[in-house]
């Protein structure tokens, strides 16, 4: 017998207060459905549950032998669903903020989500502009955003995931949609989308790889990736993004060519610095991975391991003394693996 806790809790209220109108007026039902749905429950239970005339209703004896049944089974329900609410209340919550976004994004909160079944997850679209000023305004707790160059913010950590080629996003009868590839030059006379022309919209450190005279134009104010988007559908402009995104967003009436002489982007995973504990660094572990093993199947690269918080950079080997004069100088090149580090703003 397959029988719904909606139906007992009709025929409780039917039962209580022994009138169908003033049921279904609490129930906040028609009285026509309560009806039916009271008749429906004596069909699946084989009995009668009520004695009706045209000015009385009363229970059965076997709606009296139900009554303190369904009402327990009601109650029950009523109290998984308020422990169910107390338990959302209280679970972690973590709202992460994307400027723009690619399949890789996704991949890495679907991951992160079956991985933290525990964590409410919120996603929002951020501005051009609302990267760092997002985690400083409390409007998000972690923030996926590209830029060409490192961001360099007091008590943010900045966690390099992965590498995209920068391209030109076209109408797909746009003179330049037949390019392999355009450099920045080629583009310097188009019209292009972005926030304006002091904070351009355009990934960071991209405006700066041009020469002065080939700086970008700023026809098109938008704030958002989407709107960018908007644009060059429209055949109004051009916007300049990363191929990642540029995969994880195919439109027939779009095209991406790729820009041969700017800085790849790198989409960073941003957050603050005192986070240590909770689901924060465990989406940065789970984003790093995925990003490894996914990023070229979105058309992007993958990075080297990040440090941990705190992790202090591994010393380099002194090579022997190649003579008895002494040991040699140390050469030190970049280390690759201090990706990521407390960035601090250096005092001005």
């Amino acid at each position: 017998m397959d029988l719904t806790v909606q139906q007992l809790r009709y025929f409780v209220a039917v039962a209580e207060e022994l009138h169908f109108t003033r049921a279904a007026e609490r129930l906040v039902i028609a009285t026509s459905s309560l009806s039916q749905q009271v008749a429906a429950l004596e069909r699946r239970m084989g009995m009668p549950l009520f004695r009706r005339t045209s000015r009385h209703v009363e229970l059965t004896s076997a709606g009296q032998a139900l009554l303190p049944l369904a009402r327990r089974a009601v109650g029950a329900m009523d109290d998984v669903v308020h422990w169910t609410t107390q338990a959302r209340d209280l679970a972690e919550r973590v709202r992460v903020g994307m400027v723009g976004g690619s399949g890789l994004a996704s991949a890495v909160i679907a991951e992160a989500a079956q991985a933290l079944p525990t964590v409410r997850w919120e996603l929002r679209r951020l501005e051009f502009a609302d990267g760092v000023a997002s985690l400083r305004n409390d409007r998000a707790d972690i923030v996926l955003a590209p830029s060409a160059t490192a961001p360099r913010t007091q008590g943010v950590r900045a966690v390099p995931l992965w590498a995209e080629k920068p391209v030109l996003c076209v109408h797909s009868t746009h003179p330049l949609a037949e390019r392999a590839s355009v450099r920045a030059g080629d583009i310097a006379d188009c019209d292009f989308a972005g926030r304006d022309a002091g904070n351009s919209g355009l990934p960071p450190g991209i405006i700066e790889a041009w020469t002065a005279d080939q700086a970008p134009r700023i026809v098109h104010p938008v704030r958002t990736f989407d709107e960018a988007m908007d644009i060059c559908a429209a055949g109004l402009g051009v916007f300049v993004t990363g191929s990642a995104a540029a995969s994880g967003n195919p439109r027939p009436d779009l095209t991406y060519v790729p820009i041969s002489d700017l800085p790849d982007l790198t989409v960073y995973l941003l957050h603050e610095n005192k986070t240590t504990t909770g689901a924060i660094p465990a989406l940065e572990r789970i984003a790093f991975d995925v990003a490894r093993r996914e990023a070229n199947r979105f058309g992007a690269q993958e990075v080297g391991r990040p440090r941990k918080a705190g992790e202090r950079r591994p010393s380099q080997p002194r090579p022997r003394s190649s003579g008895p004069r002494g040991p040699a100088p140390v050469l030190r090149g970049p280390d690759p693996s201090e990706l990521a580090s407390d960035l601090r703003t250096p005092p001005g």
